[in-house]
């Protein structure tokens, strides 16, 4: 599935800070946690119709995340113009500038996580009492089913696959109880690369 993009509404200035609002009805998710540095992007993605666009900010929106939902492995229903977070913006020229320093990029260690393919039901084991496809310190390599979930009646596996998923990893938090209904784009598990 191809990765479109749609700007944020933003509204505020580099003194105040900036109010960043969905540019369309959707469902939101990967939502950026408080305290979350943003730089053009990061902000999330909202899907529409099966369609996944990544939510991105302009250029001289760089700051960090001071007011967002806490729970950001949960999707939101959100409608045009509704207030997804708020960005406090670097008000340090330096700062700014070691954001943007690639070496200081590579120096950060974001927690990468693994995604709902589609809306349905998530489990975590093949069957009930049977042990669970992965757990917390186990390695994954890239195929590997980590759950299913059941659409209509209908299971399917969960592979450790994606667009920038690494070909092995080790697993940390499972963020998805046994059970509990997801939908496209919500965090499964969050994993380390080995």
């Amino acid at each position: 599935m191809g990765r479109f993009t749609l700007d944020v509404l933003l509204e505020g200035d580099p003194a105040s800070g900036w109010v960043a609002r969905s540019p369309a009805v959707g469902v939101w998710s990967e939502i950026p946690a408080p305290g979350s540095a943003l730089d053009q992007t990061g902000a999330g993605v909202l899907t529409q119709a099966g369609r996944r666009y990544r939510l991105r900010l302009p250029a001289d929106a760089v700051g960090f995340v001071c007011e967002a939902p806490t729970d950001a492995r949960k999707s939101i229903d959100v409608e045009w113009g509704q207030e997804l977070f708020r960005v406090a913006a670097l008000t340090d020229e330096s700062a700014t500038r070691a954001w943007r320093d690639p070496e200081v990029e590579a120096e950060k260690t974001p927690t990468d996580v693994l995604v709902a393919p589609t809306d349905g039901v998530f489990y975590a084991r093949p069957s009930p009492g049977a042990p669970a496809f992965v757990s917390p310190g186990d390695t994954l390599t890239t195929g590997q089913p980590v759950g299913l979930i059941e659409v209509m009646k209908t299971f399917n596996h969960v592979p450790f696959a994606g667009p920038g998923v690494p070909a092995s990893a080790v697993t940390g938090e499972i963020l998805v109880a046994d059970g509990e209904e997801v939908r496209a784009g919500d965090a499964i598990l969050r994993y380390e690369p080995a």
